[in-house]
């Protein structure tokens, strides 16, 4: 006989112990197989979620994690969000010890209370309970309990059961229950490679991953959310902000986001929008309009957040923003699409996921992303603008939203789009050098270095930096490797048109090189070497990634003084293969001189965990000509 919806409600919400009563939590009761690279272990997780209607959700978790030692404290942390829609039903933590008896208790009251807005978003009203324990001995169990019913259904929490590096899992349990007028859309990935087991009836849905050994971290992976079962929902109706919403298709789904959470946020004062026209009176492109726009959004505002959060995707009124002078990424778009209205210009307030690269899932329609940008469209090819910041160029995205998939929100719907991807050698770094080497091995040196594409991210910056930061910049991270370095003179020229930025510098550095004897010897690569070798693995599980390839061109004169000849110059270098391509020449000039060119291209890529030892390899092999050294011998008078 099938349960009644009200009385599984009672059920999973009502249950007359906790499971950790029930559970030897003992560190004695966990199999060898579960310690083997761990530093913690999830002992049980289970979370049950009841959808009773399109506005009302219901989510119970009950976990216990095992810390095994301090690498793994963050899962003794626990963060529980909530605004006016979700409400924290039961809140409670257990502490154990290594035999399983109870330390302490914590219950809702003892929480800390915080603003989820960090002082900074004045317009989210959402809040935070928040627990941490300090360990006074290891192992000890984590056990918490969260009940929390929320009116915004678009939001429904996605499966992860292995959601950290060197974290066994004992066992995870995962169920949805939904009433028969919803449709559940699920995104299932990764499953093939593990023991997924999973239940599904026509209002149940439910899943179970047991006895998982720790995946072990390694440098360059490609995140757990591409290697390990994930599990992502949606509803074909649900709730959000008050509003009720479908989503049948993008474009029914973003026509409902864009009429419903954006249309109504757009008013500018009407003394704006006369100065945004007088601006722009005359100018005939609308690009050229859109970079007048843009600069007067980057004079005018500040920001003041960083993502978009589940209280807060309706975004602030653009009148707001006008009087204000500062908004978080949703405002500050919504404001700068307002003044391009103005203007006559198109663009489109885009959601995206930024920071870490990862795209609008396309076969999952659901309100995704932790960000917004603006999409001015062309025929050839869309501008993406970045609303956030002062200083970066029009058009200029970086390694913040590049090379991912967005949803663009238009009146006649959502349509999903890809933003620019930068190719290896558009990430171009151009260093040209004259070296001039003294007697006692002192070096001063005139150098000039031109960046684009990812590469112009790392040192655009430096336009704005103050003297002593520009100081500090090329002396302890730049240049580490060049002992008393002394910056004489900078020179920058931030091309924001073409997103160039060019250095010309003056620099001395006393006893450069070293003397053994009558010998001088010098490292020939002065101003770009590379010094990190990716970490060794006896036996690589995990595919790796290169996440940006580059392009650096190195050119140096090297004048070395006339008292001394050169004993030894090292080889020349080639090397291409499936990473990229390495070549450096040594070639004797007139006049006591010496030219040296180097070229490295990096590609970008996801590589089988079969070629990390070649890669690895690969680096080695460019960080050990990096520091190939030339030897003058002092000439007999």
């Amino acid at each position: 006989m099938k349960v009644p919806f009200f009385l599984f409600l009672v059920l999973i919400f009502h249950s007359p112990q906790s499971k950790a009563q029930e559970t030897d939590l003992s560190v004695t009761a966990i199999t060898p197989k579960l310690l083997k690279n761990a530093n913690s272990i999830v002992r049980f997780k289970d979370t049950k979620i009841a959808i009773k209607h399109q506005k009302n959700m219901l989510i119970e978790t009950r976990s216990a994690i095992t810390v095994l030692n301090k690498f793994a404290d963050k899962a003794s942390e626990l963060v529980i969000n909530y605004d006016k829609n979700t409400r924290i039903k039961n809140l409670k933590v257990i502490v154990y010890d290594a035999r399983g008896n109870k330390l302490l208790t914590v219950n809702k009251s003892k929480f800390n209370d915080y603003s989820a807005a960090d002082g900074m978003s004045l317009f989210n009203d959402g809040r935070l309970k928040y627990y941490r324990y300090v360990p006074t001995s290891y192992p000890y169990t984590f056990y918490y309990e969260v009940e929390i019913e929320s009116e915004n259904t678009a939001f429904i929490p996605h499966w992860q059961p292995i959601n950290a590096y060197n974290q066994s899992v004992q066992q995870n349990n995962f169920s949805i229950q939904y009433p028969s007028d919803l449709t559940l859309q699920t995104l299932e990935n990764q499953f093939d490679a593990f023991d997924v087991v999973k239940n599904n009836t026509e209002t149940e849905i439910s899943y179970q991953l047991k006895n998982n050994s720790a995946v072990r971290h390694e440098e360059m992976n490609l995140g757990l959310h591409k290697t390990t079962p994930t599990v992502r929902f949606g509803l074909n109706k649900f709730h959000l902000e008050g509003y009720d919403g479908s989503a049948n298709s993008w474009k029914d789904f973003g026509q409902w986001m864009n009429n419903n959470l954006i249309r109504s946020r757009s008013d500018l004062p009407e003394a704006t929008v006369q100065k945004i026209q007088q601006l722009v009176n005359g100018v005939e492109d609308p690009i050229e309009r859109a970079k007048i726009v843009y600069e007067y959004v980057q004079k005018k505002t500040r920001y003041i957040s960083v993502q978009v959060g589940i209280g807060g995707w309706m975004p602030m009124l653009a009148s707001e923003v006008d009087r204000l002078g500062y908004g978080d990424c949703k405002a500050l778009t919504n404001y700068t699409k307002a003044l391009m209205d103005a203007a006559d210009v198109e663009s489109y307030y885009t959601a995206v996921y930024a920071n870490n690269k990862r795209d609008i899932e396309k076969e999952l329609i659901s309100v995704q992303g932790n960000h917004v940008i603006l999409n001015i469209p062309q025929p050839d090819k869309d501008i993406w603008l970045e609303c956030t910041s002062q200083s970066v160029p029009f058009g200029y995205l970086g390694s913040f939203t590049d090379d991912r998939r967005v949803l663009v929100l238009k009146p006649e719907g959502g349509e999903l789009k890809n933003t620019k991807t930068y190719a290896d050698h558009e990430n171009k770094q151009v260093t040209s050098a004259t070296i001039n080497i003294d007697q006692h091995g002192g070096l001063n040196g005139v150098v000039n270095i031109l960046s684009k594409g990812i590469q112009y991210e790392d040192h655009y910056f430096l336009e704005k930096a103050t003297e002593r930061d520009i100081a500090s910049y090329y002396k302890d991270r730049y240049w580490p490797y060049i002992n008393n370095l002394t910056l004489e003179n900078y020179e920058f020229n931030n091309d924001r048109d073409s997103i160039l930025f060019k250095e010309n510098l003056t620099i001395k550095a006393p006893n450069y090189a070293s003397f053994s004897g009558a010998r001088m010897l010098f490292n020939l690569n002065t101003f770009n070497r590379v010094s990190n070798i990716p970490k060794r693995y006896t036996n690589r599980k995990q595919a790796f990634e290169i996440t940006h390839g580059y392009y650096d061109i190195d050119t140096y004169t090297i004048r070395y003084p006339a008292t001394f000849e050169i004993e030894g110059i090292p080889s020349n270098v080639s090397i291409e293969n499936q990473f990229g391509s390495y070549r450096m020449n040594i070639e004797k000039l007139p006049n006591h001189q010496l030219k040296f060119t180097r070229e490295l291209i990096l590609r970008a890529g996801q590589f089988n965990a079969e070629v990390y030892d070649t890669y690895r390899n690969f680096r080695r092999t460019i960080v050990k000509h990096d520091k190939a050294k030339i030897a003058l011998l002092k000439s007999t008078p």
